[in-house]
């Protein structure tokens, strides 16, 4: 290593603000130069700083620093290689367009610092952003930085352990769940050919675009079950693979969602995709917005939350019904749920198929019924609800008390 002056045409006689540092890069078997502005103890102290990283391993080359612009770039070609949804890529490329990258952009990323990008997230919540905006930015700013430490662009990631901001309760909530009531004026304005659409979202809490997605040969009507195979991206127009790892999965279904579906299989000619347009391809998710959710929430008079409140709703009724939650999840997909078994479906019958039965009767405002396999075939058996038994079930558990 060496230093060498390299004063501007500003300085003063016998005055330097300028050095060169030279480092011999035993990886790449080259000298680099590295300006640094300010004194001959600045220059010292940063030569003395690249020698503990030439030491520890962890020196970067000169040529393989990348601004932060170049970084999120690498980044996004390297998540549509991965077969990323496209919808996910997207809202990649709207936060860094408009939040990220004005500011960072042409910044070499390995000197952006972690008080930087505080200052910044503040600055953005002064001018009025809200809380889930700067959490997304946050949450983009880290998984580049990830990404840059894998490529060995950066030494360590200034984001790591960067907690996300809290507060925006008064912010505007796109998302809810709808009542029993609510439901069951939903289901009583559907139309025949609407019901089996809306009941299985709202009844399974199946993803829109798994539904979208979803064939007939997944959907086992005499096992009363349908298997989660993969889910539509309408904007890159694909099939692509669940959400999750978890979203792989079998569903089991209502005795009300089998005669749905069976008298909809009659109706569409039972090949090909569930639910379909004219043309035999997926539904587009904002047709069947306008068409289908919109006139029947009008119909209804109820809330006016998006088709994928549905989702929601399957939790919110499922936890109300007094069902796990660990149960609830499996038939949801969540991520954080273990994958179930992908193979039979009576491996779910004793746990989530009760949860199918009741959400649905909670629903519509019926009994339950209950499910059993006799000779490979599903028959339905109602259990009416004693009344006399129930009092002494309390009676019992008072006394026991």
């Amino acid at each position: 290593m060496a230093i060498v002056k390299a004063p501007l045409k500003t300085d003063a006689a016998a005055k330097c603000s300028r050095w060169r540092v030279i480092i011999f890069n035993p990886g790449r078997h080259k000298q680099e130069w590295h300006t640094i502005n300010g004194t001959r103890k600045d220059a010292q102290a940063f030569e003395r700083q690249q020698k503990d990283r030439l030491a520890s391993g962890i020196y970067i080359a000169k040529s393989e620093r990348r601004t932060f612009a170049e970084v999120v770039k690498m980044f996004l070609k390297e998540r549509a290689a991965r077969d990323r949804r496209t919808s996910t890529i997207t809202c990649y490329e709207t936060v860094f367009n408009c939040h990220l990258l004005p500011h960072f952009g042409p910044h070499e990323v390995g000197k952006i610092r972690r008080a930087d990008i505080a200052d910044h997230f503040d600055a953005m919540r002064e001018k009025g952003a809200t809380v889930a905006t700067i959490n997304r930015s946050l949450r983009a700013m880290k998984a580049v930085l990830f990404f840059a430490l894998e490529r060995e662009l950066v030494e360590r990631n200034v984001m790591q352990r960067f907690r996300p901001y809290e507060g925006g309760k008064t912010e505007r909530v796109s998302r809810g769940a709808f009542s029993e009531a609510q439901i069951q004026a939903i289901m009583g304005e559907a139309r025949p050919q609407e019901r089996a659409l809306i009941g299985l979202l709202c009844f399974t809490g199946m993803r829109p675009g798994e539904a979208y997605a979803l064939g007939w040969s997944a959907v086992d009507l005499e096992a009363g079950s349908l298997s989660v195979l993969r889910s539509w991206d309408h904007r890159g127009q694909k099939f692509v693979e669940p959400k999750t790892k978890a979203g792989k999965r079998h569903v089991p279904l209502s005795s009300w969602l089998v005669a749905e579906l069976t008298a909809h299989k009659t109706r569409s000619g039972g090949e090909g995709l569930v639910f379909a347009n004219q043309n035999g391809k997926p539904m587009n998710p904002s047709n069947t917005r306008r068409d289908i959710w919109l006139p029947l929430r009008k119909r209804a008079g109820v809330r006016a939350l998006d088709l994928y409140s549905l989702r929601h709703t399957f939790a919110s009724l499922g936890r109300t019904a007094g069902e796990s939650t660990f149960n609830v999840a499996r038939m949801m997909g969540h991520s954080r749920s273990t994958l179930v078994d992908g193979v039979y479906a009576h491996t779910m019958q004793s746990g989530m198929a009760s949860v199918a039965e009741n959400v649905t009767a909670r629903a519509l405002g019926v009994k339950p019924q209950l499910r059993v396999i006799e000779g490979g075939k599903t028959l339905d058996v109602r259990q009416p609800l004693d009344e006399s038994s129930v009092e002494q079930k309390k009676t019992a558990s008072g006394a026991a008390g």
